[in-house]
């Protein structure tokens, strides 16, 4: 009997062997730190683990809670080697004379248990933790068992080891605890999920009682502290840790950061623990944008204003603010990323700039106002609008975002080339329709996509891509991923990009956009669609890049929501124009921003145009026909679709003078030049050089091999 008993000991031993090589893998789980996510200004956005943990070196933990923990578990652990014999005889005669039930662990065993074997409450299971705890002891010593202990036993609510429970359960650090909180604490491990002071506070009081009677007859604490904490009142923690809880800040960015690791990192675990995700975005801005879209949409409520939202980008593509709705708690939606919505009058820009790339149209020319015919099937109908008739400049027609001259434009460019440099240029993947009607904005994009399109005018006609993450550093400590800026050089040229970017000036100076023309070096255009269901301002200065967006979101349960009309009133620029320029007041007062020579001298240049052709302008009872309502009022009876084509049997009646430099006090001029024709370069000549020409004799019109 007593050589088979010896050979299942040494049976469960060999087998426990086995297992040791592991601990130091379970160390290190147990003192593996959660993944952040944090901003650029040193804030925690979140944090992910699904298990809410603290760890905390031995060294650390104040001897009141030691003592805690001892008295709680295991009183001799100092004096045995893993098994305790005492305590092992003790547990069984209270056992069997029914005083009360006792396990008989030694804290050792409870690690072993927890460690490596199930929690069945068998004799093959008790046996194999002693095997455990004495190899255990033999491997380690007693502070590095205490302090593996008590860096991952299970305190309740989610709360692994003393520390994480300590901030759990009453807010504090270890060092803040009472005597009376430390017994507390330490009494949880029995029964964690229903003995813990949240679920039952009148066991745990009963249960810190017990440890602290045992601490006085071990001398660990005094008789003055021990009489105090048996009446100290129990303060806990009324609000959840944010670790635990799922809190976030910054929730639609923190949305959109976790999807690009999921699609650019898939390896990356980020619940594992130990990660560290730095990202593009400052806090304390997002704070403030968070406080303006949602308070300006409070305040338009009764104008059927329901949602907006709003995307701050630097002029190197890092996303410094991003709020996809007024209320996350709300709706999760991210408009942002996820939303394609019609840009109306703001998609403009690229219409244009599209004229100018193809030579069709010059920033400082003239383009029709005359009505035009489209083809229906069979037959054609006429459509007029824009006001008087004949030709308008082409800065008239964006300062006061007028419709028809679009119409023209895109007419003479040609729809499918519009589209085309629309998605190989400004970067758009939304599905751009090619008809007509998409020269006012007649397709859907999300603001994403605008901010990276509208930084090609910023930029000069360079491109940059928009990115949420600088860097993602791993548990050990080494960077997994770094992101630089993404600039995509020369998508159109220089010339038509300032040619573009003074226009955009006019608009903020003098136009529909006149309401953000306070801020420092603003340009941007106002968009409004048909039925005032979207109302838009997209605009930067010379540093950043901002995208402002409002509508009447009206939920549907279980369906995502529909939008309806707004106020007649709410437009791109009555309301966005006047909400982006309080959001770049904020950006500005974060990152400061001089005013620049171009800007001013684009300033000076409206002005000065403006004066000199009055006749450009609308008259205050056409105005509201002409400048923001997406498709005019003649345009949506009458919608344009692939079977409604311009006709162009009409001449288009486009002036276009000789181009002009900005800058016109030098008397040279740099053009980008096609290597093979020496005319204007295009977007599609393979070959582009830049020459100096003396003004008057560079070449006037685009290449005509390479057109696309």
């Amino acid at each position: 009997m007593l050589a088979a008993a010896t050979a299942y000991v040494m049976r469960q031993l060999d087998e426990a062997a086995t297992l040791l090589p592991k601990l130091p893998e379970v160390m290190r789980s147990a003192t593996s730190t959660p993944s952040v996510i944090v901003s650029a200004d040193g804030k925690v956005l979140e944090t992910i683990q699904t298990e809410y943990r603290e760890p905390v070196d031995i060294d650390k933990v104040p001897v009141k809670v030691i003592y805690a923990i001892l008295a709680a578990e295991d009183k001799r652990f100092y004096d045995h080697g893993g098994v305790d014999p005492v305590g092992m005889f003790r547990a069984v005669f209270n056992t069997a004379s029914g005083r009360r039930v006792e396990g008989g662990s030694t804290l050792t065993m409870q690690l072993a248990k927890q460690a490596f074997t199930s929690t069945d409450r068998t004799m093959e299971r008790k046996v194999k933790d002693m095997a455990l705890a004495t190899l255990i002891e033999r491997r380690l010593t007693k502070d590095q068992i205490l302090n593996l202990y008590l860096n991952t036993v299970y305190f309740g609510s989610g709360a692994y080891g003393i520390s994480a429970a300590a901030e759990v359960y009453f807010g504090k650090d270890l060092n803040d605890l009472s005597y009376a909180e430390a017994a507390m604490l330490a009494r949880c491990v029995r029964r964690p999920s229903v003995e813990n002071p949240f679920v039952d506070l009148k066991t745990s009081t009963r249960n810190r009682d017990v440890v602290l009677r045992t601490m006085l007859d071990e001398g660990w604490v005094s008789e003055e502290d021990y009489e105090k904490s048996l009446v100290e009142p129990v303060k806990l923690r009324r609000d959840k840790v944010a670790g635990l809880s799922g809190k976030k800040l910054a929730p639609y960015f923190v949305d959109y950061v976790r999807s690009y690791l999921r699609e650019n990192l898939p390896s990356v675990d980020l619940s594992g623990g130990g990660y560290r995700v730095e990202t593009t975005l400052h806090f304390g801005l997002q704070q403030q944008v968070d406080s303006v879209i949602r308070d300006q949409v409070n305040s338009l409520r009764r104008s059927r204003v329901t949602t907006g939202a709003f995307v701050v980008m630097d002029s190197e593509g890092r996303i410094k603010a991003m709020t996809g709705g007024p209320s996350y708690d709300r709706n999760q939606f991210n408009v942002v990323t996820q939303g394609r919505r019609q840009p109306g009058s703001a998609f403009k820009p690229f219409i244009y700039a599209a004229a100018f790339e193809y030579g069709t149209l010059s920033p400082y020319g003239s383009v029709s106002n005359e009505p035009f015919k489209i083809r229906e099937g069979n037959g054609y109908r006429y459509i007029r609008g824009g006001g008087k008739g004949g030709s308008v400049s082409v800065r008239s027609a964006m300062m006061y975002s007028i419709n028809v001259p679009a119409m023209w434009a895109i007419q003479g460019v040609g729809v499918r080339n519009a589209v085309h440099l629309a998605k190989s240029a400004f970067g758009f993947n939304s599905d751009l329709p090619a008809v007509p009607s998409v020269a006012l904005g007649a397709g859907e994009v999300s603001l994403l996509e605008m901010a990276s399109a509208y930084s090609v005018f910023q930029t000069g006609g360079d491109r940059v891509v928009p990115f949420c993450v600088v860097r993602v550093i791993g548990p050990d400590g080494l960077p997994v991923k770094k992101n630089e800026p993404t600039v995509i050089r020369r998508v159109i040229s220089s010339d038509a990009a300032r040619g573009m970017d003074s226009l955009l000036r006019a608009v903020a100076v003098s136009g529909t956009g006149r309401a953000a023309g306070r801020i420092t070096n603003a340009r941007g255009k106002t968009g409004t669609t048909s039925d005032n269901k979207d109302a838009w301002f997209c605009g930067y200065t010379d540093k950043f890049v901002g995208i402002g967006w409002v509508a009447n979101e009206i939920p549907r349960e279980g369906r995502s929501p529909r939008y309806g009309s707004m106020a007649e009133w709410v437009m791109g620029g009555d309301v966005v124009a006047p909400i982006w320029a309080r959001v770049m007041d904020r950006v500005h007062a974060f990152y400061p921003e001089k005013k620049s020579e171009l800007s001013s001298a684009v300033e000076q240049e409206s002005r000065r145009q403006r004066d000199e052709e009055p006749g450009d302008e609308p008259p205050d009872e056409q105005r509201a026909a002409t400048s923001e309502p997406g498709p005019p009022e003649d345009m949506r009876t009458v919608p344009l679709n692939d079977e409604s084509t311009l006709v162009p049997n009409e001449p288009a009646k486009v002036v276009e003078p000789p181009a002009a430099p900005i800058k016109i006090d030098q008397e040279t001029l740099s053009v980008e030049v096609c290597a093979d024709s020496g005319q204007r370069a295009t977007v599609y000549c393979p070959e582009k050089v830049r020459k100096e020409f003396k003004r008057g004799s560079e070449p006037k019109g685009r290449c005509p091999i390479h057109r696309g």
